[in-house]
């Protein structure tokens, strides 16, 4: 019998075979981790940074293949803005915003899969001289902080937990004595010690979580935010929406496809504190007035979508990435939104 997702969804196989955690990690200096270059396939392809392609009237475009393109924008974010969940390109965020917008400039994809706010920045520091002209930048991000924001201070350190965190720190750990004091010294650094590598939860509250991801997100957007201006561009943080910041009960493709992801990945059982829309509001409330504070827009995209959204409309594959319909749904409900409160250049 076939599950939901390989009956529904069959092109994400195309996703957990490279770029899942158990796929074809390329683990890279200063980003810890970045999408495989130069991969080819009818679902995902990237060029040769490993940045994934846009598509508009059948013309694919990247970070580092551009072509003659003079002036760009930038969708920038971590997995939704990669586009798990997309059968092909065209159907990514980026690639729907620039098949939807009527002005000449393309919608590059600057998304990182897996990524927290510290390697966004990171992946804009260091690809910053591929870039044309940046009429605009969208962040479009906010979940992986606040999920993150849950592990122990001892693998938050200073810039946020990181996706395989644990991990890297066991790594650092001495194979055997003769190692204590290169590894030992490495692993005083970063602060772990082994009882706190054992801990499951950061200790804090729900609302101390909330106030940690949006000052860590606020830190990072301020930076993006006198990058946008040195640029001549204008910047919008962009909340994501959950699937429970939606709505409380999803389609019926996405409740099948729920349920056997549950059974995978308990993605309820470790968020589902996380999935209510009060959080949403609290959360995207304190990253609004911190964005609107330094001069950047702010959109909190779930309950924009809710408005909108009939019950039987299918928009995610999981909780946090959308189907192809979804993409385009939420590409022409973000530029609308983005034109209605005058944040485009």
């Amino acid at each position: 019998m076939n599950s939901a997702r390989s009956t529904l969804t069959p092109h994400m196989a195309a996703y957990m075979d490279k770029f899942a955690d158990s796929g074809d990690i390329r683990w890279m200096p200063y980003l810890m981790y970045f999408h495989p270059a130069a991969h080819k396939s009818p679902v995902v392809n990237t060029d040769a940074v490993g940045f994934r392609y846009s598509e508009t009237g059948g013309w694919p475009y990247s970070v580092a293949d551009r072509g003659d393109c003079p002036s760009v924008r930038l969708l920038a974010g971590s997995s939704t803005v990669f586009g798990i969940g997309a059968s092909a390109d065209k159907w990514t965020l980026p690639s729907r915003l620039s098949e939807n917008d009527a002005r000449p400039e393309p919608w590059l994809n600057y998304g990182g899969r897996s990524f927290n706010s510290t390697q966004e920045l990171l992946l804009l520091m260091l690809y910053r001289h591929l870039l044309p002209e940046v009429k605009e930048i969208v962040l479009f991000s906010g979940f992986n902080n606040l999920g993150l924001a849950r592990l122990p201070a001892s693998l938050r350190g200073d810039s946020g937990a990181f996706f395989n965190c644990r991990e890297f720190f066991d790594a650092l750990a001495p194979r055997d004595k003769r190692q204590q004091g290169m590894f030992g010294l490495a692993k005083r650094l970063v602060g772990v010690e082994e009882a706190q590598a054992q801990e499951d939860t950061s200790g804090m509250t729900l609302a101390q979580q909330i106030d940690y991801a949006a000052r860590l997100t606020l830190q990072h957007v301020r930076t993006w935010n006198a990058v946008a201006k040195d640029m001549g561009a204008k910047l919008t943080f962009v909340l994501q929406p959950l699937s429970g910041w939606v709505r409380s009960t999803g389609s019926k493709e996405e409740e099948a496809l729920f349920a056997e992801l549950e059974q995978a990945g308990r993605f309820t059982e470790t968020y589902g504190d996380i999935l209510t829309r009060e959080v949403c509001l609290e959360y995207g409330s304190a990253l609004e007035r911190g964005a609107r504070a330094m001069g950047a827009g702010f959109l909190n995209m779930a309950p924009i979508l809710a408005e909108r959204l009939k019950p039987s409309d299918w928009l995610f594959v999981d909780r946090i990435h959308f189907t192809d319909w979804g993409h385009d749904f939420v590409a022409k409900t973000l530029l609308e939104a983005l034109q209605t409160q005058g944040d485009t250049p």
